[in-house]
């Protein structure tokens, strides 16, 4: 027998692709595997938490990183008291607490708690709440809460110092 005469084994294209990267069809099993990961909740949450973190939404570090950052827990401790701030919902009592903050603290970098404070009667701390406002925005951090453009339009309204108005109007047409 001749080597024309013998049957010819042609090879199909899953083992030539199998002889190509020895993966033997694994990778689309992977891909099914990551997919379905992807889609967990754990993996949700795992991702919205790094957002937080990262984006400063108010996301806890873990407690082997916290120990590390703030080892006296100062900064923890901080972020409590502006929360425990901004849960107040009596307005006498909550501008009477944020003058007591902010003797003992600076102006915090949080939108919905200078949101509210743009309303305090001590023009001063408008004033200083607007300016870290302005500073957040020009940074680029400031993530805009939903009533700060009416807010800001009030403070243009209701401010007797003709500064603060052309700040909270500037503002305001800023971040429009």
């Amino acid at each position: 027998m001749t080597d024309d005469e013998k049957p010819k084994r042609t090879k199909s294209w899953r083992e030539i692709d199998k002889m190509r990267d020895h993966s033997g069809g694994s990778s689309r099993r992977d891909s099914h595997e990551r997919q379905r990961f992807e889609q967990s909740t754990g993996y949700t949450k795992y991702k919205t938490n790094l957002d937080r973190l990262f984006s400063g939404g108010g996301a806890a570090l873990p407690e082997h990183l916290r120990q590390n950052s703030d080892p006296s827990g100062a900064v923890a401790e901080k972020d409590e008291e502006r929360k425990k701030l901004y849960a107040i919902e009596d307005l006498k009592l909550f501008y009477a607490a944020a003058s007591e903050f902010l003797k003992t603290h600076e102006v915090p970098d949080d939108a919905r708690l200078l949101d509210r404070l743009l309303m305090h009667p001590d023009e001063e701390i408008v004033e200083k709440a607007l300016a870290r406002l302005e500073e957040m925005h020009k940074a680029g951090t400031l993530k805009v809460p939903p009533a700060l453009v009416q807010r800001l339009s009030s403070v243009e309204i209701d401010s007797g110092d003709p500064k603060i108005r052309r700040r909270a109007e500037g503002l305001r047409k800023a971040i429009r």
